[in-house]
């Protein structure tokens, strides 16, 4: 469904030149929940951006469902892909209600029955029609990211790109979220990128992974090796550590492995 292959991103200012991405190349099966991994810097949100059309310096070759990506993208690629953002309320419009936000990709679209869908769309990720005339400010941090779900899939996508999608979440909500995703993943037949820096999302959610460090991936595994603790650089080993909370005797047993 997905390839990126040898993807560079570099940004200019002034006379600095900054290569935020470095050659990466991932490849996704069509129903895949794909997962990139590392600190903050790593570059995991470029690819994910670049990917979506949003970053356009970029160089190498990107194509989703067979179409090869240029740096303008056509309507049906945005119809096909769609982009969940960290921040609920940033991407949001402060002054749009929930109505207002759903309706608008419809109108650009040109979809019919524009309340059926998003009635529809509301009903698929746990939110009755009370919601529908209330403000982002009227909503919980878990409310506002499901309304960003459905404003994703009420077009129909067979590609969601998850960038940190909970990270702006109570730890109580996080798991809501990522359930949620999970079942819309399953019913809706996609296919998903998720960025994390958290490892223990990406095994609940994603089947393999790479891990990024410096722009470039450093190691691909499993979700099963993930959890098996079978990994071959130390910087996933720091990750996993993290991860895990930091334990002396996690920390003596990682560096024992080392």
């Amino acid at each position: 469904m997905i390839v990126i292959d040898d993807l560079h991103v570099t940004f200019r200012s002034g006379r600095h030149v900054i290569r935020a991405v470095r050659g990466v190349s991932v490849t996704v099966e069509e129903g895949e929940v794909y997962g990139l991994v590392g600190e903050s810097g790593s570059g995991k949100s470029t690819v994910l951006r670049a990917l979506a059309g949003l970053d356009g310096a970029w160089d190498g070759r990107m194509e989703v469902a067979g179409e090869r990506l240029g740096r303008r993208r056509s309507a049906q690629f945005h119809r096909r892909v769609q982009m969940v953002f960290q921040d609920p309320y940033g991407s949001l419009h402060p002054r749009h209600t929930v109505d207002r936000t759903l309706a608008e990709p419809l109108k650009i679209h040109g979809f019919d029955d524009h309340d059926g869908r998003i009635r529809r769309a509301l009903r698929e990720v746990g939110l009755n029609d009370s919601f529908r005339f209330r403000y982002p400010h009227q909503l919980s941090g878990g409310q506002r990211q499901r309304v960003a779900i459905a404003r994703a899939i009420i077009l129909e996508p067979r590609v969601l790109l998850l960038d940190e999608p909970t990270s702006a979440l109570d730890v109580s909500v996080q798991a809501e979220i990522l359930n949620l995703l999970m079942r819309l993943k399953r019913d809706l037949g996609l296919t998903m990128i998720l960025v994390s820096h958290n490892l223990a999302v990406i095994a609940h959610m994603c089947d393999r992974m790479s891990v990024m460090r410096h722009g470039a991936v450093v190691e691909r595994l499993t979700v099963d090796q993930l959890r098996g603790g079978e990994v071959r650089e130390d910087y996933t080993r720091q990750l996993l550590l993290a991860a895990k909370g930091y334990d002396r005797a996690v920390a003596a047993e990682l560096l024992l492995e080392g």
